[in-house]
């Protein structure tokens, strides 16, 4: 599983029309925000933070916080064709690129911050442990590091594609996408893997029989699962996951932001 071929800068486009959870909201960053400005205060100098892709939310948080900051992507394509979603332009001759794959991070002691959103899903299984073992030898002591991602989670009740639009149209006052795409993913996993093209063709089939609306339709159509999201995400089991984190990082606390979709998604705080 490698998905390093498929961020172009096509993908990119596509990415610019994402909501929550497929990218950073205001309350998730909200609560990274908070334990940043708490290591600011104790380090008492300007900190430095790596980024996990490009992310412009987290590079403009950077920015916003008078922060040194890194991205590191790998296809560059991509990274510039996101630069256009950066508020703040200036802050791009400011910042520092790395050209690599994640989990090919080889420095010591670097960062006091490292943000990444939905990073271990395009992390191949097998290179995991190693990537967040790089992580933490990245990481200056008391660094965080910080994000969410897709897990399956314990206690969880799957769902089938008819309960999940049915509970949609229920109550139908959020996004289609943030309410809906966690259910969907579950639905759609094959062990651990999602495959997006699976994904869209369950939804679809929704839409050809009449369960949803060419309106609710269009928003998944729109974000590419049917060609652009050409690849393999990874969803590992919340346990197993915790437990590699474990031997690297403190678990300083579990939050939650507000959003629709929150409580599938808890914010880990790792501290090193």
């Amino acid at each position: 599983m490698s998905n390093t071929k498929s961020w172009n800068a096509q993908l990119a486009t596509t990415w610019t029309k994402m909501v929550g959870p497929s990218r950073p909201t205001c309350s998730e960053l909200n609560i990274y925000l908070k334990y940043i400005r708490s290591l600011q205060k104790k380090k008492n100098r300007k900190l430095k933070m790596l980024v996990l892709g490009s992310t412009p939310e987290f590079r403009d948080l950077g920015f916003e916080e008078a922060m040194n900051v890194t991205v590191i992507d790998c296809n560059l394509d991509y990274h510039k064709e996101i630069n256009r979603e950066i508020r703040h332009k200036i802050s791009l001759s400011k910042e520092h690129l790395l050209l690599k794959r994640w989990q090919d991070l080889n420095l010591v002691e670097e960062y006091d911050i490292i943000l990444g959103d939905l990073v271990i899903g395009n992390i191949p299984p097998d290179e995991l442990e190693h990537f967040l073992s790089q992580v933490s030898k990245a990481l200056n002591t008391d660094g965080y590091f910080l994000g969410k991602s897709f897990y399956r989670l314990p206690n969880y009740t799957l769902m089938t594609p008819e309960q999940i639009i049915a509970a949609y149209n229920a109550h139908p006052a959020y996004h289609p996408y943030s309410a809906m795409i966690y259910h969907f993913s579950m639905y759609c996993l094959e062990k651990n893997e999602l495959h997006f093209q699976k994904m869209f063709n369950v939804i679809e089939a929704l839409h050809q029989n009449g369960s949803m609306d060419d309106d609710i339709f269009w928003y998944f159509k729109n974000v590419g699962l049917d060609n652009e999201m050409d690849f393999t995400f990874y969803i590992p089991s919340f346990e197993y996951y915790m437990s590699l984190l474990k031997k690297y990082f403190t678990i300083s606390n579990i939050e939650y932001g507000n959003d629709i979709y929150s409580k599938y998604f808890p914010l880990i705080i790792a501290k090193k």
